[in-house]
């Protein structure tokens, strides 16, 4: 029998915001970036919101955090076995990249679990994805002379997943977890992607 031991969990799924509420919180975004500088963190280009979303200074959208919080404790659920009682506290932060715009590799340390919650993408979106990568840096260590004779690459050499994302969805995963997210390109000049990114402490 074959058992994953410490294996990286990543949760995906939707969520049921419909397409009014993700309109509302995408028009309450673009807003509040036009009004507000920012910070500088990972991104490159793009703008991140300063503070946390989720306090009296912003409007408050429950759906946005019901449907967090449901992620959340579908990974804890699933990950750990765990269906008790559980108090998080969630801090929240929007990312707004357009064409071109790509956000540095980081993790985000001192939290428990990470994820994006994805209020707009462009149709015509090419690239934008996140980037997960493998913690275990010595894996593509072991690869022999004869596959690269070959030029055969070994699965276990694949050092990156790559996550496309959609409209309403959401990813959980580890704070540690290091990752990334590409630039894209796309046939509107004016296009943006616009995520809402969180991390959750116990």
């Amino acid at each position: 029998m074959l058992s994953h031991v410490f294996t990286t969990p990543i949760l995906r799924e939707r969520t049921d915001l419909s397409p009014a509420q993700l309109a509302e919180l995408c028009e309450y975004l673009l807003a509040l970036r036009d009004r507000s500088p920012g910070e500088d963190k990972s991104n490159c280009g793009g703008w991140h919101s300063s503070g946390n979303l989720f306090t009296p200074e912003h409007q408050q959208f429950d759906f946005l955090r019901e449907a967090i919080t449901r992620a959340l404790f579908a990974f804890v659920g699933e990950a750990f076995g765990y269906s008790g009682e559980l108090e998080i506290a969630i801090t929240g932060w929007a990312v707004v990249n357009g064409v071109g715009h790509f956000n540095a590799p980081h993790d985000h340390a001192a939290n428990l679990l990470s994820g994006a919650l994805y209020i707009a993408i462009p149709d015509s979106m090419r690239g934008g994805a996140i980037v997960f990568q493998d913690p275990r840096l010595n894996l593509a260590a072991y690869q022999t002379e004869g596959m690269r004779r070959l030029k055969i690459k070994p699965p276990w050499c694949r050092t990156t997943i790559s996550v496309v994302p959609a409209v309403g969805e959401v990813l959980v995963f580890p704070s540690w977890l290091m990752h990334f997210v590409e630039p894209f390109q796309c046939d509107d000049p004016e296009a943006v992607r616009i995520v809402v990114s969180f991390n959750a402490s116990a």
